[in-house]
């Protein structure tokens, strides 16, 4: 266990107490001044803390500068280093806070993707990579001829629209299931379902020969 500074000071102030007329010869000034130095690091490390602990406790520099008896401004060129740590640390998360702040911003809306003619998993999974949630309404979409069950036929809000990240988009799908409590037609003109449908024949009155 290290021995306690304040023990060991104590026999080196006794030596500095019995040169009061100083030192008689160069051997006894070098002693001297090794007491000296021993006394001076234990008395400057605890005016250290002494100033610290006032500081951390709201004191200021005018205070610890009077009972020092120096001025202000020596007290805080002396220590201000002490500062220094908690304004950096009150710096740092202003830093943060700002980042976060600005980065909400450039995230406060996002445009909601068109999702007609996509299955229900395909829209969920474009919603979610858009930070949007998937709604299945309660109401069934008329049916389209030639459109699978369960396609996207209409949706609210619309494409394109302008939403906060994380709200709801309600869908509506083409099929049975749901057993609702009413039918929503489709947005007219009635799209494509983006599945690779082929394209049908045109129907004419006339006859190729």
């Amino acid at each position: 266990m290290s021995e306690d500074p304040w023990s060991a000071a104590q026999p080196a102030w006794r030596r500095l107490e019995g040169l009061r007329e100083g030192a008689t010869d160069g051997d006894g000034a070098l002693s001297a001044l090794s007491d000296l130095g021993l006394v001076r690091r234990l008395l400057d490390r605890t005016e250290f803390e002494a100033v610290r602990i006032a500081r951390g406790d709201g004191k200021s520099w005018s205070e610890i500068a009077v009972r020092l008896g120096v001025t202000r401004q020596s007290a805080w060129e002396r220590w201000r280093d002490i500062d220094e740590p908690q304004q950096s640390v009150v710096a740092e998360v202003a830093a943060e806070v700002t980042a976060t702040a600005r980065q909400r911003r450039r995230r406060g809306t996002v445009l909601v993707p068109e999702l007609t003619g996509l299955t229900l998993e395909n829209a969920r999974l474009l919603l979610s990579q858009n930070d949007l949630v998937l709604v299945e309404s309660d109401a069934t979409a008329s049916r389209v001829s030639d459109w699978p069950d369960g396609v996207v036929l209409d949706q609210s809000p619309e494409p394109g629209a302008k939403v906060p990240p994380g709200s709801p988009v309600t869908v509506w799908l083409s099929g049975g299931g749901g057993g609702g409590s009413g039918v929503r037609e489709p947005r007219r003109p009635k799209p494509d379902p983006k599945t690779g449908r082929k394209m049908r024949d045109e129907m004419t009155d006339e006859t190729v020969n």
